[in-house]
């Protein structure tokens, strides 16, 4: 997906805060009073959700689809349960029932089916009934212990009108890469012209929705861990390129904040066969079209060995046993503990899934190549 910039339009937030209310109870363990207000914790907590669900203007992406989508209506109105039950005991069957379930990524651009923005004016909480339909179909597979995770994009558009409520959501999560943010869809530059890696690391931190400051304070409000299932480098021409300020600053981020990372892969790693070393607890890695191999190499460059590896279920097809098993077969017995994207819908034909971010000429870079992000990298973990 090529996430461009965002053009201005009013996006409604009742239904959201209606959900809202409906997730307060799931805060009710924490129901001591605060020092400070005086008020119950729980409410504190609940003002805090509601509050960070409001941000963002409204934008949503240019040169994407903007017409309503028939087939989130009807993922909405359960139809596609049955298909959805079926990849549960498909992966229970493979010995994957402890599966991390990353469902409908990043609703909140305009470059998927299952956009928020696509849900029609006479239902504008499609993608939130959506939501509840897969998950407890999914739910319902005997021998199943799935969890679900929630991701978002950093953006300027509000999430008020996706977040499902607390009980039918076991993570959060949001995609970081060191790329565009700046005025043109260009990375942040100094005065000299040089990249500027420290306004880019604000822009990380402080973007709301999705940022990394609304995403811990999205997790303290809710109480739900967090995973990164995308993050990375840029060398892109709009990209922070050889940057392992970046490298070390999410690091240490996710550690602070006891996040689960899987750094983006594709292409940027020669797989090697056996995954040696200590285990570097909630690191990970991810690609759209990923192998064990790959993972492997990734842990390596770390120096270990990873928890997690990041699989993606085809974006352009629906959900059925021939399609998903020979995406699931090379993640049986490798060792690793899965997190999987699933489509809510298929996406159309004419919009391409993400393949991440390659060099300038479309040449993958090796990350290899680049000594001082593989000490961070090594630091880091």
């Amino acid at each position: 997906m090529n996430r461009m910039s965002a053009i201005k339009r009013s996006r409604r937030i009742l239904v959201g805060l209606v959900v809202f209310v409906g997730a307060l109870g799931l805060t009710a363990s924490c129901g001591n009073s605060s020092a400070t207000t005086g008020k119950p914790e729980a409410a504190v907590l609940a003002a805090e959700m509601k509050a960070l669900l409001k941000k963002g203007d409204g934008d949503t992406a240019k040169g994407y689809f903007e017409a309503t989508s028939s087939t989130l209506v009807a993922a909405a109105a359960g139809d596609f349960n049955s298909q959805f039950y079926d990849l549960g005991e498909l992966l229970v069957k493979d010995g994957l029932g402890s599966t991390i379930i990353e469902l409908g990524r990043e609703m909140n651009g305009a470059w998927y089916e299952w956009s928020q923005d696509r849900a029609p004016p006479s239902e504008p909480d499609a993608y939130i009934l959506a939501w509840r339909q897969i998950v407890t179909a999914m739910r319902s597979v005997p021998g199943q212990h799935f969890k679900f995770l929630w991701t978002v994009y950093p953006t300027s558009t509000s999430v008020a009108d996706s977040w499902p409520g607390s009980a039918y959501v076991d993570y959060i999560g949001t995609d970081i890469f060191d790329w565009y943010g700046g005025a043109g869809d260009t990375y942040p530059h100094t005065a000299s012209g040089a990249l500027d890696h420290g306004e880019k690391w604000r822009e990380i931190l402080t973007t709301e929705p999705g940022g990394l400051n609304w995403m811990a304070a999205f997790s303290h409000a809710t109480g739900k861990p967090i995973i990164i299932p995308e993050w990375g480098l840029d060398f892109h021409t709009f990209g922070g390129q050889d940057d392992p300020q970046f490298i070390t600053n999410m690091l240490a981020w996710m550690k602070a904040h006891d996040a689960i990372g899987l750094y983006w892969v594709q292409g940027h790693v020669k797989p090697v066969p056996t995954a040696s070393g200590p285990l570097l607890v909630n690191q990970g890695a991810s690609a759209q079209v990923n192998s064990p191999g790959a993972v492997n190499a990734m842990g390596d460059l770390m120096g270990g060995r990873l928890q997690y590896a990041g699989v993606y279920l085809p974006d352009g097809q629906w959900l059925s046993d021939s399609v998903d098993q020979q995406w699931l077969a090379p993640w049986v017995n490798a060792g690793y503990r899965v997190i999987l994207s699933v489509p809510v819908v298929p996406n159309p034909p004419a919009i391409k899934s993400y393949s991440g971010p390659p060099e300038a000429g479309n040449r993958p870079y090796k990350i290899a190549d680049y000594p001082d992000v593989v000490t961070a990298l090594r630091r880091g973990a």
